[in-house]
């Protein structure tokens, strides 16, 4: 090789070199351009303030975003502190409720991503499945309106009672129109089901009051909602913005951050399987919503 051709060589290596080094720059800074930035998300439960801590942690070591968690008490403050701007985002609600919040508001707060949702499961300490429920069997179920609605829908869905033709979107026990088994529907606060469960023959127990029983998620006889078929999405919990930030690249970057594998095992382990990450359930669901 003469000389020329020795310094064309190393002036070729040399610029790519260079020119690699700075294509890698460039990747990495395009990778990681929320580098620095803040996002304070308001959250209600400390099974929540877990999840988000565990998307933080992940936040500022992959993309350089420190997300502030806020740990709120009250369903009726994240909304409010949304709007005002105290908080950018909140992580604590599904959409019903949400959508209920801005009716009576006259609020304008948006879902910008799902989180997960929290089937709806029935429980028994004397028999496996709702088949084996006897005659006059008694159930509890949570007296909240929209707990009681859906308690009573799901009791549709398992094929033990039928409704009127009222449409009602939260049914009470006074829409019921075929009761063939001659259930016994006993209204509890959601708090006092776990101590009742001996007194009934099978109770609708939400996962947060689960730690007042012996129960696991996997014991459930019954589980409604946990399959893109029987989802319901306006009951998936969802992150929220102010509706002009709806399409703010930061909050899609969270988003992002938190509808990933390993969020989603985070979520499993935290909740013992109580709650399911929805976000690829809910996409499948929209799917088959669209081919309906």
């Amino acid at each position: 090789m003469n000389k020329w051709l020795k310094k064309l060589t190393l002036v070729g290596l040399l610029s790519s070199v260079l020119f690699g080094s700075t294509a890698s720059l460039q990747v990495s800074a395009e990778e990681r351009k929320f580098e620095g930035e803040t996002v304070s998300v308001g959250v209600v439960g400390t099974e929540y303030e877990e999840i988000w801590q565990f998307v933080a942690e992940k936040a500022l070591e992959e993309e350089g975003i420190e997300i502030e968690v806020v740990l709120l008490t009250d369903y009726n403050i994240p909304n409010e502190a949304l709007r005002d701007g105290s908080i950018d985002l909140n992580s604590f609600q599904h959409d019903v409720f949400l959508n209920n919040w801005n009716q009576e508001n006259n609020g304008d707060i948006v879902t910008i991503g799902y989180t997960y949702a929290v089937p709806t499961r029935i429980y028994s300490e004397k028999y496996n499945s709702l088949d084996e429920l006897p005659e006059g069997a008694k159930i509890a179920v949570n007296a909240a309106p929209t707990s009681l609605g859906y308690n009573i829908q799901t009791l549709v869905r398992a094929g033990l009672i039928t409704l009127d033709n009222s449409e009602e979107l939260l049914p009470t026990p006074s829409n019921i129109a075929d009761n063939p088994k001659n259930l016994e529907l006993i209204e509890l606060d959601g708090a006092q089901i776990p101590a009742a469960v001996l007194d009934v023959d099978a109770a609708f127990i939400d996962n947060s009051f689960l730690g007042g029983t012996n129960f696991v998620p996997s014991d459930a006889i019954y589980v409604f909602g946990d399959t893109p078929e029987t989802i319901n999405i306006d009951r998936v919990n969802n992150i929220a913005a102010r509706s002009e930030d709806s399409d703010n690249p930061l909050y899609l970057k969270v988003v992002e951050l938190f509808q990933q594998d390993d969020v989603a095992a985070k979520i499993e382990e935290i909740t013992q399987g109580g709650s399911i990450p929805a976000w690829d359930i809910v996409k499948e669901a929209q799917k088959i919503q669209t081919q309906d």
